[in-house]
């Protein structure tokens, strides 16, 4: 039996979410917030199975929030997936990362429904994919669709649930989107067949100085303090005396669980009260593809990249244009004072409305009178672009691409025996870059005609990273979006390929495909050419697990005879391997 959507509710009364100055008394609109309405719409679930959640939609995922819902499909693949309402698929596309096998459907209302991570698609536009891939011979495509080429009918069966693309396990990736910006809205507001009366789990706090004369506990470092649960309520673990000074802000670690479930979710909104009145506040309605890198923002990416910990700070850096805040006219940031106590509280609540509470205070003291280490270093201003240069290595950022004023710490170290040349350190790797920015570095003249020549990044436990590059005028350029420590290295490994279980004899005429194991050791498969008997066949590309497939039933060869395989690999370097073969099918 199939499960319909029940018609929209809220966790608020009404059915408007106002995102405006009004809602909190005092607070200022940082960015360009708006009102939303999500419609009365009782549409067809996607499934015909038990489901439940295991990822909510502005969860924090690495450098963006994610855009859906993640339904599980009881860890497996092939399940069918039905078009939420009538309308025309407006888009579908075929990648061996992000979104797999991705199909768009288009409604009347002006909403998109997105069905991502696919292992099929129907018969009807599984035919037209197939067919784009053997005129484009590319497994991989893009294609946008008017209306009235492929209809499809609410409850109409388009696809079948999968584990393509960079999905970490099966699942079916669900949106809704406004169609006109393709803009993802918060699908937990379109009431779904799931109960939740759990409420949030708040982690921990942490406080920050938020200049270098501020200090937290006498420590111009920030604090972190674990929260315990109750007297049916959150508190500061060992109820520990905060001493602050100068300027301030706060954060709070906090993560959100289904019933009967471990699965760790994300929060929808986050209120903070400063000595009683509002301060702050955050609402994941929904948001723009084009702002989604702004969550290293919006949480401490230093906390994040040292301890692993996803703080949410509650303070907005004066260049993160995320469009969902409500702050202060300083943005959160909190002047102490001698002697002054001054309290927090924090209200969390999730998409059903569920609520967790945690309070605390700190006790403003006398600033410090040591001098700053750092008191004359330069600083990047963010609105602005920069160049840096260190004897015969430079990089440039284009304007806006740091979040607030960032140290220009730049330096070239002696080789320690890790890859190739100087190393060029790029500030440091806790520090969030927004824009892709360029890398020039000298080429060694030993190196200059190296063909297998690249950019690297060196991790902190010395091993490299492919960064890749080019090389024009005797010099490496290379365009990322991580600071850290850059090097040249070669690359002299050629792909891997190896055919998987093969059958006796070669003979796959009870097989359903040939399966190849494909991989590269360092840059990753830039490209792969699969040949039968000299014409391009389609084979499917599964680069985290190893693999490329070719199903039978879409390779276009006559059973019962004897077959020539080729597979030709070129990883992104440049260098080829080559695997041939005879089959029988």
């Amino acid at each position: 039996m199939k499960i319909p959507f029940l018609k929209s509710r809220l966790p608020f009364s009404g059915k408007k979410i106002f995102i405006t100055a009004t809602l909190l008394l005092g607070l200022t609109v940082v960015t360009n917030s708006q009102t939303y309405n999500y419609p009365d719409w009782d549409f067809h679930f996607p499934l015909d199975i038990n489901t439940s959640i295991s990822g909510s939609f502005g969860e924090l995922r690495p450098n963006h929030f994610h855009s859906g819902v993640d339904f599980t499909t009881n860890r497996e693949t092939g399940h069918p997936i039905y078009s939420i309402d009538k309308g025309y698929v407006s888009r579908i596309s075929v990648s061996p990362v992000g979104f797999g096998k991705a199909i768009y459907v288009n409604h009347p209302n002006g909403y998109t429904s997105v069905y991502a991570h696919c292992e099929w698609f129907s018969n009807k536009i599984e035919e037209i994919v197939t067919d784009i891939q053997y005129r484009n011979k590319s497994f991989s495509f893009n294609k946008y669709f008017s209306a009235g080429e492929i209809p499809v009918e609410r409850g109409e069966k388009i696809a079948y649930s999968g584990n393509s693309g960079s999905s970490g396990g099966p699942h079916l990736h669900f949106e809704i989107r406004e169609t006109s910006e393709q803009r993802p809205l918060n699908v937990h507001f379109f009431d779904m067949p799931f109960n939740d009366d759990r409420p949030p789990h708040i982690k921990g706090i942490a406080i920050f100085p938020l200049d270098k004369k501020s200090t937290i506990n006498g420590e111009n470092e920030p604090l972190y303090i674990p929260a315990v649960f109750y007297n049916n309520r959150f508190h500061l673990r060992g109820n520990p005396k905060i001493r602050v000074s100068g300027t301030i802000g706060t954060g709070v670690e906090v993560i959100d669980y289904y019933p009967n479930s471990w699965r760790r979710l994300g929060v929808y909104e986050i209120d903070m009260k400063v000595n009683n009145k509002e301060w702050f506040n955050s609402r994941i309605n929904n948001f723009l593809f084009s702002e989604t890198r702004y969550l290293n923002s919006h949480i401490d990416y230093a906390m994040y990249q040292n301890k692993r910990r996803r703080v949410q700070k509650s303070f907005v850096d004066i260049n993160n244009q995320l469009n969902i805040y409500k702050t202060t006219k300083n943005r959160g940031r909190v002047k102490t004072e001698p002697g002054e106590e001054i309290s927090f509280e924090y209200n969390i609540k999730d998409a059903a409305g569920n609520v967790s509470k945690i309070a605390f205070t700190v006790e403003g003291v006398a600033l410090s009178t040591k001098s700053s280490k750092d008191k004359n270093e330069e600083l990047i201003d963010p609105h602005k672009s920069y160049k840096a240069k260190v004897g015969d290595y430079r990089a440039k950022f284009a304007k806006n691409s740091f979040y607030t004023f960032t140290p220009a710490q730049f330096a070239v170290h002696q080789n320690d025996g890790t890859g190739i040349g100087d190393h060029f350190q790029i500030l440091d790797k806790t520090v969030p870059v927004h824009n892709f920015y360029d890398i020039y570095m000298p080429i060694p003249n030993k190196y200059k005609n190296s063909k297998q020549l690249t950019g690297a990044r060196v991790n902190s436990n010395g091993t490299l990273s492919y960064e890749g590059g080019t090389i024009k005028n005797g010099e490496m350029h290379i365009r990322t979006r991580e600071a850290g420590r850059f090097c040249l290295t070669e690359d002299k490994e050629a792909p891997k390929i190896r055919i998987i279980n093969k059958p006796v004899n070669n003979d796959y005429s009870n097989r359903e495909s040939i399966n190849i194991e494909l991989k590269d050791d360092f840059s990753g498969i830039d490209s792969y050419v699969c040949t039968i008997n000299g014409e391009w066949a389609l084979f499917e590309w599964d680069p985290k697990n190893d693999i490329l497939k070719g199903y039978f039933k879409n390779l276009l060869i006559e059973r019962g005879k004897k077959h020539n395989l080729k597979i030709e690999a070129t990883d992104k370097v440049g260098n080829k391997s080559v695997l041939e073969t005879d089959f029988i099918y």
